[in-house]
C-alpha cells in the first residue's frame, strides 16, 4: 500500500481530526490497489472560510486525490463507483467524484453514514 500526501501541511491538516470510518475503509481499499497521493483534507473554517463543509466534518469524510498520476482517471473513478455506494437513498451522490475546481482535474472523495462497500466484504 503507498499513500502519500502532496506536502506537509496537507498531511498535518489530515491528522487534526480523526477520520470517518468509512473514509478509512474507502481509502485503505484504493491504496491497496493504486499508489494516491492525498492533495486536500481537513480544511479550518479560519483558514478556508468559503470552502464546503465536507472537508470541515469532525469525524473527516472527504479528501481529494490527484488524478493525473493515473493513465485513465475516468476509469478509475468509475471503478470507485461501482463498488462503493454514496447514499442508497442519494442514488444521484458519489463516492468519487472526478472534477475541475479551477486548478485541475482530481478525484473527491467521499463518504456519509450510509455509505456501503458494494464489492463484497468491507474490512
Amino acid at each position: 500500500m503507498i499513500l502519500e500526501f502532496k506536502n506537509e501541511e496537507i498531511f498535518k491538516n489530515f491528522c487534526l481530526v480523526p477520520m470517518h470510518f468509512k473514509l478509512q475503509n474507502l481509502i485503505i481499499w484504493l491504496a491497496s490497489k493504486h499508489r494516491i497521493v492525498i492533495t486536500s483534507a481537513y480544511r479550518r473554517k479560519d483558514v478556508h472560510k468559503n470552502d464546503p463543509r465536507i472537508h470541515r466534518t469532525n469525524p473527516l469524510r472527504a479528501v481529494d486525490i490527484r488524478s493525473w498520476t493515473f493513465k485513465d482517471p475516468e476509469a478509475l473513478a468509475e471503478e470507485i463507483n461501482s463498488v462503493w455506494q454514496y447514499d442508497l437513498f442519494r442514488p444521484r451522490l458519489m463516492c468519487c467524484v472526478y472534477h475541475d475546481v479551477g486548478l485541475g482535474k482530481h478525484f473527491h472523495l467521499q463518504v456519509h453514514e450510509n455509505t456501503r462497500f458494494k464489492g463484497g466484504e468491507e474490512k
